[in-house]
């Protein structure tokens, strides 16, 4: 029995997921661990790369009911980076919950963790499985800033904010194939279908049944503007509004501790500057031109053509090019006081979105009775609480704070 199989380890998520989980654990002993993927071939490749016997390699491609069955009978949790989900992870969710085994994955695709909300919760919280969705970037750095920040502003106030604005300030992310499939396939959901397009732009598509309707406005950035709290202008981010939602979701699961009138958006910090606002209408152009195309004719399908293909992704090279990442927060309460927040990840936001997720299994794996949750589809917060922040401190993965990244000495001594 394996306490952990890394799904989907031939791919570009997977393998940084793979590299994190045996340097971390596997290969001192901590765990027991195999990789898993479709591909016997490249999961060779990813094995050499280890270079820990110890490892096993299990065959098992997306889509696949029978390989999934084998799969979550030998483990105890699965970790996948397997995208997009809507396309290929719904046999093993499947499997997980009829063998008792946990979950979690980096999927922020709305319509399918929509699906599986309906769909599939209940099955397991009768099944005792716990489902742990958004592991990676989207969105632990987001959903625990807000509760850091909230927590700060309620012992220096007496009140939590009623609006909290979070924004990506610093590091680049390039569009590894797997993001961008599975961000093509929620636009081929929405392409044809009024009702899942309604339902995914509803700021609260991922709030639990019953709550998504009659919150207060909440829209997505959809332009550059300036923001005087920021004192800078700020920009639509993609990855964001997926942010945003789980934030929403998150407060609800946890009976509104903020009250029913928060709200919660988050975009990208852009500069000031003639220059730099014209850079960011231009990338929210190109950007826009992709999201609001129809992948499933003419234009769209080319412009879909040109993104990058499954199981691509920047060089290591370029990772550690593209930098050290950080969010920063703004809040304001009922009464009009004021406070920021940070966190911070020496980690590029590729490698540390991967190991967010394994830090997350192994918290669930390791401390299950003593998690938040014991069954059912849940965010990394609500499931686990403070133990998953401060594990991802201590391993120099993702740090958090209150006031400007300035105060943040790693930050500091990173520039």
């Amino acid at each position: 029995m394996y306490d952990i199989v890394i799904w989907g380890a031939t791919g570009f998520s997977g393998r940084q997921a793979a590299i994190y989980m045996n340097n971390m654990y596997a290969s001192n002993g901590t765990i027991k661990m195999a990789i898993a993927g479709r591909s016997k071939g490249k999961l060779e490749k990813v094995h050499a790369e280890l270079g820990n016997p110890d490892v096993d390699i299990l065959i098992c491609a997306g889509a696949d009911a029978e390989a999934a069955e084998r799969v979550a009978k030998a483990t105890k949790l699965v970790c996948s980076s397997v995208g997009p989900a809507a396309k290929y992870s719904n046999e093993m969710v499947d499997a997980c919950i009829k063998n008792g085994t946990d979950y979690c994955d980096l999927s922020g695709e709305i319509h399918w963790l929509r699906k599986m909300y309906d769909t599939k919760a209940q099955e397991a919280v009768d099944a005792g499985v716990l489902v742990v969705n958004v592991c990676g970037l989207d969105s632990i750095p987001t959903e625990y800033g807000v509760k850091t920040l909230q927590e700060a502003a309620f012992s220096k106030y007496g009140e939590y904010c009623n609006e909290i604005k979070g924004c990506f300030a610093d590091g680049h992310i390039d569009v590894a194939g797997g993001s961008f499939e599975s961000g093509k396939g929620v636009m081929e959901a929405i392409a044809n279908d009024a009702a899942m397009a309604d339902m995914v732009s509803n700021p609260y598509s991922l709030n639990p049944k019953g709550q998504i309707e009659g919150n207060p406005p909440c829209p997505d950035l959809e332009s550059v503007v300036y923001d005087n709290d920021f004192s800078q202008y700020i920009m639509p981010f993609p990855v964001g509004q997926i942010n945003a939602r789980v934030v929403r979701r998150a407060h609800a699961l946890d009976n509104y501790p903020y009250g029913k009138d928060f709200i919660y958006s988050e975009s990208k910090l852009a500069g000031n500057g003639l220059i730099n606002k014209i850079k960011a209408q231009l990338e929210t152009f190109f950007v826009d031109l992709f999201v609001s195309a129809n992948p499933t004719k003419g234009v769209g399908k080319m412009l879909m053509s040109l993104g990058p293909k499954e199981g691509s992704g920047p060089s290591d090279e370029k990772m550690t090019k593209n930098g050290p990442y950080s969010f920063v927060f703004f809040g304001r309460t009922p009464s009009g006081k004021t406070l920021r927040a940070y966190c911070y990840s020496p980690l590029d936001a590729h490698r540390g979105t991967a190991a967010l997720m394994c830090e997350t299994a192994i918290c669930v794996l390791k401390h299950r009775q003593q998690l938040k949750q014991q069954s059912g589809f849940w965010t990394p917060g609500t499931a686990i609480g403070e133990m998953l922040k401060e594990r991802i401190a201590e391993h120099n993965v993702l740090e958090f704070g209150i006031g400007d990244l300035s105060d943040c000495a790693d930050y500091v001594a990173s520039m």
